[in-house]
């Protein structure tokens, strides 16, 4: 063999094993001609669906937006995760879902894996919702000692703040000040509080911010159910009498469209709002005839001396069994960059970087960017951090509900309350 060929050959050997070491490349490192990604139908993904074309212009990668409803996604997700089956490329998921990812390992690590960084325009607290285990709060048994890995990225900042009728009276800064309001301002067709009294997941949406507010949780540190103990007994006569004295009849059949339709109308002082509300209705020309009129504030403080909001983000994570996980890591990257997201927010997105949510500029399109920025700094609450969340929120909802339509006492509430969620969670090993 002449020395030009054996060069060749070697040539041609190191080109072999290049690719071969690419095509084995963790996570997948080819790049694919298009990711799938499983999302929740409605305001939450609409702007991603509005900038995915520009990634596709970009890079020649097509997404692929796989849209359910909220229950059919959790499903989707839970029953795509148990076989492991290679469906989605990335996945949306709510932050009360984390949990049970996190402890069924369903999930690529984005730290360890693709080298995700916390970046310091984006409040820790973002971060924290999106890593398992949690860094704060009570820890599920089964996840404790485990090391901790960030598994989800925040692509919708959703943190529950307050909105009133600025146009009529100053912000309140306490419960008690929003009960003051409350009462002075209701009259015949207007209501000075809108209580979200649905059964189940509505009416603990809008409860539990005023429960951490008085000093009240559900669960302790150690799991301990607290939710029937004197702080958080007084927080639900807060909400169901005292706020319930001003609120609209029938506040137990009440959803958020219900509470947009009765802002938006002029019908309402003032309520709790997640930011989505806020774009889709209170500040929308076509179906709102108070907008210029809110003001958007960080939850009011409570006896507890604090006012602590509630996040309600929306993740993508990279399913474990995804054979493109460097280019899903890619298109995290691309999408909650800084350029990026100024077009995500021009297609209504809600971001979590503070130099947008603080931009004097697009807060004079997005009013309650200012507002999303402080409730971030406060340092929102998550849902308890539990795989059993799902069912416990059911038992609270229901016995919440209960108290507000006056079947049962505040206090046979909590008791019931109580007493069913320390069943649940000794059953699923607590």
């Amino acid at each position: 063999m002449t020395t030009w060929t054996k060069t060749l050959a070697l040539a041609m050997l190191g080109l072999v094993v290049i690719a071969s070491c690419q095509a084995a490349a963790p996570g997948g490192g080819n790049k694919p001609a298009q990711l799938t990604i499983a999302a929740v139908q409605g305001n939450e993904d609409a702007a991603l669906k509005a900038v995915a074309p520009l990634y596709e212009q970009k890079t020649g990668i097509k997404i692929q937006v796989v849209e359910f409803p909220y229950d059919q996604l959790y499903e989707k997700l839970v029953t795509t995760f148990k076989a492991n089956a290679a469906t989605y490329d990335l996945v949306m998921m709510d932050d009360p879902w984390m949990p049970k990812f996190g402890t069924d390992e369903s999930l690529q690590p984005l730290d360890s894996s693709y080298g995700f960084k916390r970046d310091s325009d984006i409040p820790d607290v973002v971060y924290d919702v999106g890593t398992w285990p949690p860094p704060r709060g009570a820890v599920p048994p089964a996840a404790k000692g485990k090391p901790q890995h960030l598994i989800g990225i925040t692509i919708v900042g959703n943190v529950e703040m307050f909105m009133y009728r600025s146009d009529m009276g100053p912000a309140p800064k306490t419960w008690d000040e929003v009960k003051a309001n409350a009462d002075k301002n209701k009259k015949s067709n207007f209501y000075g509080y809108v209580i979200r009294g649905k059964a189940t997941n509505p009416i603990v949406a809008d409860f539990l911010p005023i429960l951490w507010s008085f000093g009240g949780d559900v669960f302790d540190q150690n799991w301990n159910v607290t939710i029937d103990n004197a702080a958080s007994l007084r927080a639900v006569k807060f909400l169901v009498q005292d706020l319930k004295a001003a609120a609209p009849t029938g506040s137990e059949s009440i959803d958020a469209a219900d509470r947009d339709r009765l802002m938006a109308t002029g019908q309402a002082y003032q309520t709790t709002v997640w930011p989505g509300e806020i774009t889709d209705v209170i500040e929308n020309a076509q179906v709102s005839q108070v907008k210029g009129k809110v003001s958007y504030i960080p939850m009011p403080a409570g006896p507890s001396g604090k006012g602590i909001g509630m996040m309600g983000n929306w993740l993508l994570g990279i399913p474990k069994a995804s054979p493109n996980g460097q280019a899903a890591a890619d298109f995290i990257t691309w999408l909650t960059s800084s350029e990026t997201q100024k077009t995500y927010v021009d297609k209504g997105g809600i971001p979590a970087r503070k130099s947008i949510l603080n931009d004097a500029t697009l807060n004079q399109k997005n009013p309650y960017f200012a507002a999303l920025a402080k409730s971030l700094d406060a340092v929102p609450n998550w849902r308890p951090r539990t795989d059993q969340w799902n069912a416990v929120e059911t038992i609270l909802g229901t016995n919440l509900n209960a108290a507000l339509a006056g079947t049962v006492t505040p206090e046979a509430a909590v008791t019931k309350a109580a007493d069913q969620i320390k069943t649940q969670m000794k059953n699923a090993g607590y």
